[in-house]
């Protein structure tokens, strides 16, 4: 398959996990997203966001993130796994409060993707949507980055993603878009890449010696 095409994970159990691991903030979500709705977006660009960058590993894969300048629970990053640590594949979370956004699970959205202005539309999979409080969180990914928007975000100063279609979907958010602030990706993409590195099986095995020798036979 092309690595600019799309990644099949191997288990939707796994991203069952994930939204276990992440109830605490998306069920702040729930709450951010009523204070929003009530009171319109923020005037002030960031002012609900955390433009920080975090790299941690969920579930044996390892997350590079930053949360939505409007929406907090609003997640934009990528993640690697261990084996695979030259693929970026990109990892959205955005919510509804209309529950009829689960119709679009398991089928292609058009997302946009302003990076200080350059447009880039790429389709990628509403892979699972859930309910927390009084919110749909819906989860994308199953997209590998090329290199031309790695570089492009690597050199940007925000992104604003908006989902752009199909237009069904699109007439049933709330907030249509949400900025994030790009400051700290470079440095969290190497960060993860490390970490990915030092987490594939043929790494272990080079630093255990004792590991290899089990594994040919000569450890009895």
């Amino acid at each position: 398959m092309n690595k600019e095409g799309k990644e099949r994970m191997v288990s939707k159990f796994f991203f069952v996990k994930i939204t276990s691991f992440l109830f605490v903030l998306t069920f702040f979500l729930a709450y951010i997203s009523q204070i929003a709705l009530a009171g319109g977006l923020p005037a002030e660009k960031g002012l609900l966001g955390d433009v920080s960058w975090y790299v941690e590993e969920r579930e044996g894969r390892i997350f590079y993130s930053t949360h939505g300048t409007a929406v907090y629970g609003h997640e934009f990053g990528f993640f690697k796994n261990p084996g695979d640590c030259e693929n970026d594949i990109l990892w959205l979370t955005f919510s509804s409060n209309d529950e009829k956004v689960k119709d679009f699970v398991g089928k292609e959205v058009t997302v946009s993707l302003a990076v200080d202005g350059e447009i880039i539309e790429i389709g990628i999979d509403m892979l699972f949507a859930s309910t927390m409080g009084f919110t749909q969180v819906m989860y994308f990914t199953n997209w590998v980055a090329g290199e031309q928007l790695i570089d492009i975000l690597t050199r940007g100063r925000y992104v604003e993603v908006k989902i752009v279609g199909p237009k069904e979907l699109e007439a049933l958010l709330d907030i249509k878009f949400d900025e994030f602030n790009l400051e700290g990706f470079a440095d969290s993409r190497k960060e993860a890449g490390k970490i990915c590195r030092d987490s594939s099986p043929d790494t272990r095995q080079e630093e255990n010696p004792l590991a290899l020798l089990v594994l040919n036979g000569c450890g009895n």
